[in-house]
């Protein structure tokens, strides 16, 4: 007899992936369907505080086909259009009809077959995608779970069912989560993911537009995100020390800052200076100043502070949309702000819902020489 490591007790959404890919998920004593959970759990948290501008960036992975390097988005479609497809053969076999062949899907060149089907999702927003993804994903678990174990155990069905389940999404994580944590660095850091959105007056209306779309989509996104969060949990520590009511008070606190600036500005007078302690200073300040406000509270002054500031940008002139100091104020302190604390703490909110860390030991069970 040996003992063969089959890592039950492994916590399936916080282990290292090398941990997660020398499991043996067809063994008889795994829980089939606690498995693609978790494994889920931790597919969908993976673009977690990523803004629509992190979707489309090229250089997630090279194309196997010769195309174009694929993006977050374009992994995350591919997904998506497999559970697509799985549900229909799976519906398919439980009617009577054979497991699919691999020449069913381009003579059996996947990366061929893939590349193809990118096009079918390039045109959809990622808000769309991750929609359509919880349908697709709900419908593939509701057909798959009417096969007996033993069946999706089998030769014939294994490659198309764990395959297009957590199998799948554990080999695109593989390259996902190193290239998501990345990106979120990078937008932590204010980097816009494409061209300078710095106006220039040839051009101006459509930079406004610009600017108002991607303050749409990003407070959209944020607000889903501080939405998902329980008032009991808003003082639990969520990005270093910061708690969600720190991060909130913080950025509701600037959306009144730079409203001030601009209002004062548009009077005719000069644009405001920076605090003279500094601005990490100024931030530690005015989020200790703000600690024990109610939830409630906080996000009133957030609302607040973001139509005055709103109105603010709004009312700017053109002068003022070109001048480098007056964009600052605007973008600054409206969605290029939110981006960044999105990317903090998206990824702690991804996370909030999860069963508490298992137990790391692995177990063996007796296998036969």
């Amino acid at each position: 007899m040996r003992a063969v490591a089959t890592g039950r007790s492994a916590d399936l959404r916080r282990e290292p992936l090398g941990a997660l890919r020398a499991l043996d998920f067809r063994a008889a004593d795994r829980d089939y369907w606690a498995d693609e959970a978790a494994v889920h759990d931790r597919f969908v948290a993976v673009w977690a505080g990523l803004d629509d501008a992190a979707w489309r960036l090229p250089g997630a992975a090279p194309s196997d086909a010769g195309g174009p390097d694929w993006s977050l988005l374009d992994h995350i479609a591919h997904v998506v259009d497999w559970h697509e497809l799985a549900s229909d053969y799976i519906a398919g076999v439980l009617r009577g009809d054979a497991w699919p062949s691999d020449k069913d899907y381009g003579g059996g060149d996947f990366d061929t077959f893939n590349e193809t089907r990118r096009p079918r999702f390039a045109d959809l927003a990622p808000a769309e995608i991750r929609e359509r993804g919880a349908l697709a994903h709900e419908r593939v678990l509701a057909v798959a779970r009417k096969l007996p174990f033993e069946t999706i155990r089998s030769d014939a069905a294994w490659g198309w069912v764990h395959q297009v389940l957590h199998g799948h999404a554990l080999d695109h994580l593989r390259v996902l989560e190193p290239w998501a944590d990345a990106l979120r660095q990078r937008q932590i850091g204010n980097d816009p993911f494409g061209p300078d959105p710095q106006p220039v007056r040839s051009g101006l209306p459509a930079s406004i537009a610009r600017f108002w779309s991607g303050d749409a989509a990003t407070l959209r996104q944020f607000e889903q995100v501080i939405g998902a969060v329980p008032d009991a949990d808003w003082m639990t520590p969520a990005d270093g020390e910061w708690t969600i009511a720190d991060h909130i008070a913080h950025v509701g606190g600037w959306f009144a800052i730079g409203a001030e600036a601009l209002e004062q500005h548009a009077r005719g007078g000069p644009w405001r200076a920076t605090p003279p302690e500094g601005i990490d200073a100024f931030n530690d300040r005015q989020v200790r100043a703000a600690r024990g406000t109610p939830p409630g509270e906080l996000r009133r002054r957030y609302v607040v502070g973001l139509d005055r500031l709103r109105a603010a940008i709004r009312a700017m002139s053109a002068d003022e949309w070109i001048d480098p100091e007056g964009f600052s104020w605007a973008y600054e302190d409206l969605h290029g702000h939110v981006r960044t604390h999105l990317a903090m703490i998206g990824p702690w909110v991804a996370r909030l819902g999860w069963p508490a860390p298992a137990a790391i030991a692995d177990e063996t069970v007796p296998q036969p020489r």
